[in-house]
């Protein structure tokens, strides 16, 4: 794969530092590999070794960490011996209202979607048998419309399925409702589709459930896989569902993962140790994730650094902090660069007003005693922190807790102030 070329302006950089953009395809030569010690490896030797073609993963990670796009990659390299299906909840659910059945729904069409790709007829029995049930519960007035031939007619029939499930609130309800009465003959056509596609390409079918991490409401999450968990397993293939990390330190969600084959958490990349020594794979890491994006000589030294240093080791933070830099630099200078280390402190000063306006004292108590060299205690504030980044887990959570660098000076502004 050729290298991807660097932004050589700061509006080109403004453009190429785009956190939300996709990951896949050509945006997938600016991958760049993790330290082994936060990397996904020990997941996808679990995968390829485990010869099971129906297991089930949670696979969980700070907001942020990056684990989109590993699960991209995993996607790559196990797509050689797997017929890989990649669902994202981001833009395919409402992730202020969603629950464990729009996920089968949509799960369903995409597996179908996949099936007809992968060249079968849409009159095959197997494959006609899980039309009919979207005919009668899902599309109403459609019908045939999953007849589609494979190509952009197909995906614009799940779009526009995906569309009612994630903006028409009565719709959804609708759905829900019918769905949730005969979810067992929707899992039953779906498992056959599943075994037969399984035959028909020669590879184990993988589904990889992406951003449900990223569900605003923690307890809506819980209560999708309390409520689900049973059905979620369901499906007669791979599965690797992404849950918010906050959520694996809750008590009600351990019986849930015992269900589960496994449990991994994506480490987060870490630039010091636990005793503020530098950790240098992970800060050179995350230097060429810039770089391979920006031109060197588009930022100074020191605003890589302070990029580095302030993003905590999250990737997405890392990107978006280059980018608000961007955003300055060209308001103050136009095109020129180089951005400077005053652009990133105001880029800075920008997430840390948010941060300021979102956090109350009780979070400010725990982090203080976070800050002060305390133990991790498993707590609603401690949870509250996890998910809104405040707290960050090092070394997958198992050795040490570090107080998200950007809100460290505020926590000793509010130490400062009681101390007066």
């Amino acid at each position: 794969m050729p290298e991807p070329r660097q932004a050589q302006t700061l509006k080109e950089a403004y453009a190429v530092l785009d956190p939300l953009r996709s990951l896949s395809g050509e945006w997938m030569k600016f991958y760049v590999e993790r330290p082994k010690e936060c990397s996904i490896v020990g997941l996808q030797d679990e995968l390829q070794l485990d010869p099971s073609d129906d297991d089930k993963t949670i696979f969980t990670g700070p907001r942020g960490s990056g684990k989109t796009t590993e699960l991209r990659r995993l996607e790559e390299t196990l797509g050689q011996d797997h017929l890989v299906v990649f669902l994202n909840v981001e833009e395919m659910l409402n992730l202020g209202d969603i629950q464990y059945t729009d996920l089968l729904v949509l799960l369903g069409l995409e597996v179908f979607k996949a099936a007809r790709k992968a060249g079968f007829r849409a009159d095959e029995k197997m494959l006609s048998q899980l039309r009919f049930w979207y005919e009668e519960h899902v599309l109403e007035k459609e019908k045939g419309a999953l007849s589609a031939e494979v190509g952009v007619e197909l995906d614009m029939v799940v779009a526009r399925i995906s569309g009612q499930v994630k903006s028409d609130a009565p719709r959804r309800e609708i759905i829900r409702s019918k769905t949730q009465a005969n979810l067992s003959v929707l899992l039953e056509r779906l498992n056959n589709v599943l075994q037969e596609l399984r035959k028909k390409v020669g590879k184990r079918v993988l589904v990889i459930v992406d951003g449900l991490d990223k569900v605003y409401d923690l307890n809506q999450v819980r209560d999708l896989f309390l409520q689900g968990a049973n059905a979620l397993l369901e499906p007669a293939c791979r599965i690797i569902y992404t849950v918010p990390f906050a959520l694996s330190y809750t008590n009600d969600f351990q019986q849930v993962r015992l269900t589960f084959t496994r449990f991994y958490a994506l480490p987060n990349v870490k630039t010091r140790e636990e005793n503020g020594q530098v950790y240098v794979p992970g800060v050179n890491m995350l230097r060429e994730v810039l770089h391979r994006r920006v031109d060197p000589t588009l930022l100074t030294q020191e605003a890589t650094d302070w990029l580095i240093e302030y993003s905590g080791g999250l990737l997405k933070e890392l990107i978006s902090l280059a980018r608000s830099s961007v955003v300055v630099a060209r308001r103050l200078r136009g095109d020129r660069g180089p951005i400077n280390a005053d652009d990133v402190g105001y880029a800075v000063q920008q997430v840390q007003n948010t941060y300021r306006a979102l956090l109350t004292e009780k979070h400010y108590h725990e982090l203080a005693r976070i800050l002060g060299g305390g133990r991790f205690v498993n707590s609603p504030e401690a949870m509250e922190l996890i998910h809104n980044l405040s707290l960050l887990a090092y070394d997958g959570g198992k050795a040490w807790w570090g107080v998200h660098p950007i809100v460290r000076p505020l926590v000793e502004e509010w130490k400062h102030e009681r101390s007066v």
